[in-house]
């Protein structure tokens, strides 16, 4: 796995999920622990798997996950991980 080209597709999915997340549905999404995913093929040609969820956090805030790893078997041992943590208010806390 392509670190960097892993890394740049996290920043990018998790500024796109910060753009349209709404709390609420995040709430759902992490009480009903559902995950969203994509297969998709980096600027380096090389197929990622990029997983969204959902975490609690204090104070009913919600941890917004966004991990990327490769699609080879087993996939790379630490998938690259951007996070960023919404408060009940839809503000987000850096």
């Amino acid at each position: 796995m392509n670190e960097q080209v892993a890394a740049k597709i996290a920043e990018e999915y998790l500024s796109r999920w910060r753009r349209i997340a709404i709390y609420d549905e995040l709430a759902v999404m992490e009480e009903n622990g559902d995950k969203d995913w994509a297969n998709i093929t980096g600027e380096d040609g090389r197929e990622y798997k990029v997983l969204a969820y959902v975490l609690p956090e204090a104070d009913r805030a919600l941890r917004l996950v966004i991990a990327v790893n490769d699609r080879v078997p087993r996939g790379a041992i630490a998938p690259a991980t951007r996070t960023v943590v919404m408060r009940p208010g839809g503000t987000y806390v850096e």
